[in-house]
């Protein structure tokens, strides 16, 4: 008995869609406003609010993986490492706070372990670029190839891919290069330009496979 191939198209939730959407630039709101209003990682207040924006952006990095497997198709697997590569980003970063409580809880740590601590968590901060330049450079060529998302926002995340890595190779033999800066910057605009657009497609049709060899491309929408 063959099986049969057909495509069919619904609608998922408008506001599910928004949240995971917004979500990106909660994440940004949240980290900002945490590091450079609250005190950063000089205060408990910003901490709490650095933490709560990284919850948010991983459901950011949900509504992504969505929008790649719909144009990648359900078993493509550049799709699944961009999602992969943004958990081991979250994943780094996360664990790099824990230095940073140990020194806040115990007042009277020597100096030079404080210092030893605080210097762990800004070298997860440059070991974060290899993960996020993963996440985009898979993220460009779906967005390039199947158009998951207008494919300027691809191009954008290749440059910002490249620029991540050249800010890591130049942190190994910089610990504090000022250079840096700028592929971090790129990657926060890519992140609110991305979640605007996945907000303005929220509650738009899909195109959802139901009987379909694995890793075929899904029509672009």
């Amino acid at each position: 008995m063959e099986k049969q191939e057909r495509n069919e198209t619904v609608v998922q939730p408008r506001s599910g869609r928004r949240l995971g959407a917004a979500s990106g630039l909660l994440s940004v709101a949240l980290l900002t406003v945490g590091n450079d209003v609250l005190g950063g990682t000089e205060s408990a207040t910003g901490i709490l609010a650095e933490l709560l924006g990284f919850a948010f952006f991983l459901f950011f990095l949900g509504s992504l993986w969505a929008c790649l497997r719909d144009a990648e198709g359900a078993g493509g697997w550049l799709s699944a490492t961009a999602f992969g590569a943004g958990l081991a980003e979250f994943a780094v970063k996360l664990g790099s706070g824990a230095p940073l409580l140990a020194t806040m809880a115990d007042k009277g740590m020597d100096p030079g372990i404080s210092r030893a601590l605080i210097a762990i968590n800004d070298a997860s901060f440059l070991l974060t670029f290899l993960p996020l330049a993963v996440m985009l450079s898979a993220t460009a060529v779906v967005t390039i190839r199947w158009g998951a998302l207008p494919r300027w926002l691809g191009w954008m995340a290749a440059v910002t891919a490249l620029g991540l890595l050249g800010g890591l190779a130049g942190g190994v033999i910089d610990p504090y290069p000022g250079w840096a800066a700028l592929p971090m910057l790129l990657y926060v605009l890519w992140i609110v330009a991305t979640s605007v657009v996945l907000i303005r497609r929220a509650g738009e049709p899909h195109l959802v496979e139901t009987a379909r060899p694995t890793g075929e491309p899904m029509p672009v929408r």
